[in-house]
């Protein structure tokens, strides 16, 4: 069951904002990787049954924000950096880190890019602010078959392990709105740290590769057709626990059996048992949500391996008012 707010206890312990501090995931499923082709049928784990529209570039209907990644040498390509627009620059053939920011108590209602340059152009990652939506956004990508085409062109997406949280005070601070980080300096108003997000949590996708669609003629002079898009969701989807770190007795920065200071089932042995009532008693816990959604400013990065694909187009769709039709 989805439990949406802040972690148990938050409210009775506030931190200056030098205790805040960025949270981890350990997902253990980082290796394993989900592998789909770009003009493939699969489709990923998203909030509810998917239907995409026959016979088109499998996109659902509705209203929907886009995000264009461009591949482009940095040897030969002049990266402005200005905030603004839907457009971002990664490395054609490299490692590029996006950094996306969802703040809900902030006034941006249209996805923009904040510095659309990643880091082989600027030294720092691509940063894209998405407007804050309760029910999240089903996410779709797709690498248009009208772009240079390449037979061992590929792009792979990963969420990083780190996702970086805090909420803001119960009075509110009039700057949070403004923020698209945690800041650290103790001179700003205190923020309420989120806690910790336990070692257990995991993303619905670990891994997405992307192809493109072979457009050069066939012994029959025909292409293999139109590429189609690919729901991503799973990708900013996430199923774990989030506690506030007084409960990380040990200050290890994660929540183990070790921070049990008594048992708990009555079995004299603390072991995993009281683990499980340990979370379940002083933490909440997340079940597939919309990683955005589990506190008032979150940022996630993933990172994009590029092998010479061109281009990506990702669509948010706003799950509250998209329809899926045939």
């Amino acid at each position: 069951m989805n439990r949406i707010g802040k972690a148990k206890n938050n409210s009775s312990k506030r931190f200056t904002l030098s205790e805040i501090v960025l949270l981890t995931v350990a997902f253990s499923m980082l290796t394993a990787a989900a592998t789909i082709s770009i003009d493939t049928d699969i489709m990923a784990n998203a909030a509810k049954p998917q239907k995409v529209i026959e016979y088109s570039n499998g996109y659902p209907s509705g209203a929907h924000y886009n995000l264009n990644i461009h591949g482009k040498d940095p040897t030969t390509y002049n990266c402005d950096s200005t905030p603004g627009g839907n457009s971002v620059f990664i490395d054609e053939q490299g490692e590029s880190t996006i950094k996306y920011i969802s703040n809900k108590k902030s006034s941006v209602t249209e996805l923009v890019a904040k510095d659309p340059c990643a880091e082989a152009f600027d030294d720092d990652p691509v940063e894209v602010q998405i407007p804050k939506e309760d029910e999240g956004y089903y996410v779709f990508g797709r690498v248009p078959s009208n772009h240079q085409y390449d037979k061992d062109s590929s792009l792979i997406m990963v969420p990083d392990p780190n996702i970086e949280a805090c909420n803001d005070t119960e009075e509110g601070n009039p700057d949070f709105g403004d923020l698209t980080s945690c800041p650290d300096d103790p001179l700003n108003e205190d923020l309420l740290a989120l806690g910790l997000i336990t070692s257990n949590g995991v993303f619905d996708l670990v891994n997405q590769k992307f192809v493109q669609v072979d457009n050069s003629e066939n012994e029959k002079g025909k292409g293999q057709g139109k590429s189609k898009a690919v729901d991503i969701t799973g990708l900013f989807l996430w199923t774990g626990d989030v506690c506030d770190d007084s409960y990380d007795t040990n200050g290890d920065g994660s929540i183990t059996v070790d921070d049990i200071l008594v048992d708990l089932n009555g079995d004299e042995v603390i072991d995993e048992l009281d683990l499980a009532i340990y979370l379940e008693t002083n933490c909440t816990h997340f079940d597939s949500k919309w990683v955005f959604s589990v506190a008032d400013l979150v940022v996630v990065d993933n990172t994009i391996t590029n092998d010479n694909v061109k281009l990506l187009k990702l669509r948010f769709y706003p799950v509250s008012t998209t329809e899926f039709t045939r």
